[in-house]
C-alpha cells in the first residue's frame, strides 16, 4: 500500500502568528499532491517548483484566511510555467456558488497556469484510486465542504468550517475514518454562543461517535495555548494530536 504523508502547512485563523499561518493541509500520495485550503502563510513552508508539480487544490469555502495565499500560488505557477518549470497546469477546485465575488477574482486572474473545477454537494473526484467527495454540512456561517479522501485501505477527513446544528449528519459522514483533520476553534471555556464553529471537545465527540481511530485537531484561535485544545478533546477520546506546522503525519 502507498504510505499517506499529510503535512498541516497552517494550523490557526483568522490571522497568522509568529510561525503559524492560517489554514492548510498538503497531502501526498504516489506522485499526486492535494491542497486542502490555502490559507495566509502556507506558501512559505512549500517547495517550489516541485510542490507545484501534480498539484490539486481544493478551496473549501470563501472565507479569506482559508484562500489567502491562493493569488500567491497561481503566480508561482505562471512564473514557472513561463520559466519552463512547470508543463502542467495545477488544478483548483472550488465552491461553485460565488459569495462575494471571490470566486470570480480567482478564475479571472490572467497571471495563474491554472484551471479550475466547480465543487457542489455531493460532488466527487477521482486521483489515482482515491476518491474524494465534498459535502456540504450548512452548518457554516457560508457554504462550506468537508472533505473525504478515501480508497480501499483508508478513509480521511478534513471538516474545515463547521458548526454543530447538525451533528449527526457530520458523525455519518465522518463514520469509521482513519484520521479525522478537525476544526475546534473554541475551547469550553469561552462559553461562546456560536454555532457555526465547534469547540475541541466537540471534536472529541465528533471522533468518538463515529467511529474514528485518530483526531488531528486544527483551527485554533492564535493567542490560545494548543496543550489546551488537546486536553480538553481527550476529555472524551483518547487518540489525539494537535497540528503543528510542518509536523507530518504518515498513514
Amino acid at each position: 500500500m502507498s504510505k499517506v504523508v499529510i503535512i498541516p502547512l497552517g494550523t490557526i485563523s483568522p490571522y497568522t502568528k509568529n510561525d503559524m499561518n492560517c489554514p492548510g493541509y498538503l497531502i501526498k500520495y504516489n506522485n499526486k499532491k492535494i491542497l486542502l485550503d490555502c490559507g495566509n502563510g502556507i506558501t512559505r513552508l512549500l517547495s517550489f517548483p516541485n510542490d507545484l508539480e501534480n498539484l490539486n487544490v481544493i478551496i473549501t469555502h470563501y472565507h479569506k484566511d482559508h484562500f489567502g495565499d491562493l493569488g500567491a500560488l497561481q503566480y508561482a505557477s505562471y512564473v514557472y510555467h513561463n520559466l519552463g518549470l512547470l508543463s502542467d497546469k495545477i488544478k483548483i477546485y472550488i465552491p461553485e456558488n460565488d459569495f462575494a465575488f471571490n470566486k470570480k477574482s480567482i478564475v479571472s486572474n490572467n497571471e495563474s497556469f491554472a484551471e479550475y473545477f466547480n465543487i457542489s454537494n455531493n460532488f466527487k473526484i477521482t486521483i489515482d484510486d482515491l476518491e474524494i467527495t465534498f459535502y456540504n454540512n450548512e452548518s457554516h456561517s457560508i457554504e462550506s465542504y468537508m472533505v473525504k479522501i478515501q480508497n480501499t485501505n483508508f478513509k480521511i477527513i478534513y471538516t474545515s468550517d463547521i458548526g454543530t446544528t447538525n451533528f449527526d449528519e457530520l458523525i455519518n459522514f465522518c463514520k469509521n475514518s482513519d484520521l479525522i483533520i478537525c476544526e475546534s476553534s473554541f475551547l469550553k471555556k469561552h462559553n461562546s454562543n456560536c454555532k457555526t464553529h465547534m469547540t475541541a471537545y466537540d471534536a472529541g465527540v465528533l471522533a468518538k461517535k463515529s467511529n474514528s481511530k485518530q483526531l488531528l485537531l486544527t483551527h485554533f484561535w492564535p493567542e490560545e495555548d494548543k496543550k489546551l485544545y488537546l486536553e480538553e478533546a481527550k476529555q472524551i477520546f483518547k487518540n489525539v494530536v494537535v497540528a503543528e506546522e510542518g509536523k507530518m503525519l504518515v498513514l
